[in-house]
């Protein structure tokens, strides 16, 4: 069998993009499955049925780079001419495959345009796959979509990012020691990710002992303006800012943390917090989209985000956290996170 997947316009890369795909990719081959990356001119109806006889699948992950344009009307014309490849594809024998990593694309300014494209790849797919039981609901209630669900967790990210750094080590490295309590922002800073309200709950933290490692990813003027507010704000922030970091970076960042912190405002899968738990660093997050189905007390905690201060009650509750403490839960965690598992359930979608 082989599929053709539409992950980003990278590929299926584990260094210049998000390793998710790479990752499955790796997985399905020792279920048979060869998995090709796919990009938009794939999608033409010349190229989809030259290609019949070659590809079974096309699984999608995130459309909304496959109809983005740089003007409301491109991307509109993209969007009609890929529901239209995507319909065309099944009635030339492929199977479609969705996977619901988020709802709606948190960059578009085209909100009723997307709901739309949701509802045709919905109505169109063979398969939808989601992370959680709470997706699964929410494909539901806003695509009407119930048969031919399947639930495969987000795969962890231990294989693919070097991890040979000791905590003591990347403490160093930032000026911390034992007496430090460390938090931990790694990541794009978009509005959606909450980071204006972390600055300003930290801030309003007293003690010395207390640090904010804020391991910036700018790719915005959104980025850039609450990166030059941290940099003034506080001096227990330790603040490093890039527009990419390399594989080996991240175990600097994580193992130098006591907890990382991902306050969000929008999200239904999280990637970063999957990545924290990969180097075995416990996580604090909001209870909203699929986050209190993979964080408990075992690997870290989760904290109701509505109400006045509720994040800033929530990073003075999780200075109880022991690294060391949660390891064991956050192992059990990752073997539940299997790409061996996560293959089959992939492996059955394609079959349905």
């Amino acid at each position: 069998m082989q599929a053709l997947v539409f992950w980003d316009p990278a590929g299926l890369s584990l260094d210049r993009s998000n390793p998710y795909a790479a990752l499955l990719a790796r997985a399905m081959e020792a279920q048979g499955v060869r998995s090709v990356a796919g990009f938009r001119e794939n999608l033409t109806p010349e190229w989809l049925r030259a290609h019949r006889d070659t590809f079974d699948v096309l699984h999608l992950h995130w459309p909304w780079w496959l109809y983005n344009g740089a003007t409301a009307e491109e991307t509109t014309s993209r969007c009609a001419s890929l529901i239209d490849a995507l319909f065309l594809a099944r009635s030339l024998g492929y199977k479609v495959v969705w996977t619901m990593h988020n709802l709606y694309p948190h960059d578009s300014t085209t909100h009723d345009l997307d709901h739309l494209a949701r509802l045709g790849i919905t109505a169109c797919a063979s398969a939808v796959i989601v992370h959680c039981e709470h997706a699964r609901k929410l494909l539901e209630q806003n695509f009407h979509r119930r048969e031919g669900v399947f639930h495969a967790p987000h795969g962890h990210f231990c294989d693919a990012y070097p991890d040979v750094v000791s905590p003591p080590e990347a403490r160093a490295r930032f000026g911390f020691d034992e007496r430090h309590f460390v938090y931990l922002f790694f990541g794009h800073v978009r509005a959606n990710k909450g980071v204006d309200q972390l600055l300003e709950s930290f801030v309003s933290l007293r003690g010395d002992h207390l640090r904010f490692l804020f391991a910036a990813r700018i790719c915005s003027d959104y980025g850039a303006r609450v990166v030059e507010r941290a940099r003034r704000a506080d001096s227990r922030i330790v603040l490093r800012e890039s527009k990419f970091y390399a594989a080996e970076d991240l175990q600097w960042f994580f193992n130098a943390a006591d907890v990382a912190v991902f306050p969000f405002t929008d999200i239904l899968t999280s990637g970063s917090a999957i990545t924290a738990l990969s180097f075995h660093c416990p996580v604090l997050v909001p209870a909203i989209g699929c986050l209190p189905e993979l964080v408990d007390e075992t690997v870290g905690a989760v904290y109701n985000p509505t109400g006045a201060g509720g994040l800033m009650r929530a990073l003075d509750q999780a200075q109880a956290i022991r690294r060391d403490a949660l390891r064991p839960g956050i192992e059990q965690r990752l073997r539940e996170l299997s790409w061996d598992g996560i293959a089959r359930t992939t492996l059955e979608a394609y079959r349905a």
